[in-house]
């Protein structure tokens, strides 16, 4: 039991897990325009996400404890460094406005991770800024990027499921942000610390049913599996408190696109 942990730890604290939630959102984007699979894009994403992740989450470690890195750490390293060099391959297989997206949401990941010359603080330091960038880049990755390099027509029910992805990521945010209270200091002025759990939720809520209202406008035809998985986040979004563990969202909760894209993947075949 102890080894399965470790291993479950290590798949997690990697960021496997989480770029396998993007390469599943990405394949949804996919299904969801009716468009045929883009290899590149889809595993740009997934390991770009690995790269990104590692680099924000590792980065100080690495400098500040460079001789005393355990062998875990040096596995991260060298997953990194392979996922970097992966998704530097892709990138470049990419047309020039693909390229762009690409760099944009980069370049928004490193507005977000990181401060520069010791004045401008990091994103997740900017009151209230912090789930903006993550929902943007994420939308950019998952979405943006797919209707790009695919050289798609962007129409209004395009732009409408663009929404649909920003205002789903926010939501899923809002979990994040209430389960990160016990990490996240005073000075962060969250979502949760600003509003209150409770008025978080509530906006986690509304996110949802906006998501839901796209769908319905656009007479999404899987509108029932889309419906069903997000009363499954707003499940767990109602269940979210700052005393769950870490496995609540850095794994189950980051299951669920993986999860809602496997039953629509499913549909398929019917």
């Amino acid at each position: 039991m102890v080894f399965f942990k470790k291993i479950v730890d290590l798949y997690i604290d990697s960021s496997l897990h989480v770029a396998l939630a993007a390469y599943a959102l990405i394949r949804l984007t996919f299904l969801g325009l009716n468009s045929s699979y883009d290899y590149d894009v889809a595993y740009f994403g997934f390991f770009g996400t690995i790269a990104a992740y590692n680099v924000i989450k590792y980065f100080s470690v690495y400098r500040l404890k460079k001789h005393q890195i355990s062998k875990k750490f040096q596995f991260i390293f060298l997953l990194s460094l392979s996922a970097f060099a992966a998704a530097l391959y892709y990138y470049f297989q990419f047309e020039i406005e693909a390229q762009v997206v690409a760099i944009s949401s980069l370049f928004i990941t490193v507005l977000y991770g990181f401060s520069f010359f010791g004045w401008l603080n990091s994103g997740r330091n900017w009151i209230g800024f912090k789930v903006f960038l993550v929902a943007l880049s994420w939308t950019l990755v998952t979405f943006l990027l797919p209707v790009v390099a695919l050289e798609m027509t962007i129409t209004e029910i395009v732009v409408l499921q663009a929404m649909q992805r920003f205002v789903l990521i926010y939501a899923f945010m809002c979990i994040f942000e209430i389960i990160d209270l016990q990490f996240d200091t005073v000075a962060l002025q969250t979502l949760p610390q600003r509003l209150g759990v409770a008025k978080t939720k509530k906006l986690g809520y509304f996110l949802l049913l906006v998501f839901i209202g796209i769908d319905v406008v656009i007479q999404n035809e899987i509108l029932l599996i889309n419906l069903f998985f997000i009363l499954v986040i707003a499940g767990f979004l109602y269940f979210s408190n700052e005393k769950r563990s870490k496995y609540y969202t850095s794994f189950w909760v980051e299951s669920i696109p993986i999860f809602w894209w496997l039953a629509q993947k499913l549909l398929t075949y019917f």
